[in-house]
């Protein structure tokens, strides 16, 4: 973390300082959980968690809710709005990155007819062992970090992140029977498209469309293990956690949330704002704003009944 001192955070996050322990401003050289944090780091407290860690806590410096009552034995206090966000403002201000702005590691391999905007001193990163194909498009502000593959005919928006071992555009599971017969492969060659803003988590896939390239929106989150299926189209705003995955050709509209291990069949539609519960399997389209959970899937209401029916008749109840 780069140095920087308790007044400059103040004033950074709009904040009040009220020293306890230390009497004088001092420089911050770190970061860490409350229980954890030690002199010179900050820390944050929400007022959610127990006292007691606050009671028991080193930190050089805590920010906590404005409205916080209690002298703490730490350094000092830092009040501001919201301590969860100020503590997320700090580390995306003071922590080093990974890898410097238009950072192109030696290792990465990029054909001469990808655009990657900013590789040549400006503030795209390709990390090592990275693939580029031909005619992909990276835009401004992207970060592929070690061993990410992007494919032919993606197309990439600003400010998105590719977390280690991530690939976009392969080929997706679709397969066709020919005159005589034979099962064989279809050939997604319509590529991806994604919006800005989005961020892909370690070994995370997104196939290839067939005839019309697989589309993401923006602000969209994929977890680590997440799979994207060829063709979908994804809106904007989807949140989707480790090991959930899309069947090709799936329709997931803004605001939706899918839990881990969520799995979605081919061709169905997700309405705006649903979510879907942890290993939930959704066989049928689910309608917008609602929670749909177990497998067959079903809304979590009429899910958690059928549950305690289960149990009831296991234990001879009726």
């Amino acid at each position: 973390m780069k140095q920087t001192c308790v007044e400059d955070l103040a004033v950074f996050l709009n904040g009040s300082v009220e020293y306890i322990q230390s009497k004088d401003n001092f420089k911050i050289t770190g970061f860490a959980p409350v229980l954890h944090a030690a002199k010179y780091q900050v820390s944050f407290f929400t007022g959610k968690a127990l006292m007691g860690e606050l009671r028991d806590s080193h930190a050089g410096l805590v920010l906590v809710p404005q409205e916080f009552a209690g002298s703490p034995t730490v350094g000092a206090l830092l009040r501001v709005k919201n301590p969860y966000a100020a503590m997320v403002k700090i580390i995306e201000k003071f922590h080093h990155p990974e890898f410097s702005e238009g950072f192109v590691a030696s290792s990465a391999k990029v054909h001469p007819s990808a655009v990657v905007e900013g590789s040549l001193g400006e503030d795209a990163v390709v990390g090592p062992n990275c693939v580029v194909m031909r005619g992909a498009e990276i835009g401004d502000g992207c970060v592929l970090q070690a061993n990410v593959t992007v494919y032919s005919n993606v197309k990439v928006g600003k400010d998105c992140q590719f977390q280690a071992g991530s690939v976009v555009g392969s080929r997706g599971f679709g397969f066709y029977f020919d005159d005589a017969g034979v099962r064989k492969m279809v050939p997604h060659v319509s590529g991806v498209r994604i919006g800005n803003r989005c961020e892909f988590g370690a070994n995370s896939v997104v196939a290839a469309g067939f005839l019309a390239p697989t589309t993401i929106g923006d602000d969209c989150h994929f977890d680590s293990f997440v799979q994207i299926g060829h063709n979908c189209t994804v809106g904007n705003r989807v949140y989707m956690a480790s090991q959930s995955g899309l069947g090709g050709t799936t329709v997931v509209e803004d605001d939706c949330e899918f839990a881990g291990g969520a799995q979605i069949a081919g061709h169905l539609s997700i309405g705006k704002g649903a979510v879907i519960a942890a290993k939930a399997g959704v066989t049928k389209s689910v309608p917008a704003g609602v929670v749909y959970a177990g497998f067959p899937s079903e809304p979590i209401e009429k899910w958690r009944k059928g549950v305690v029916a289960l149990r009831r008749l296991a234990d001879g109840k009726r």
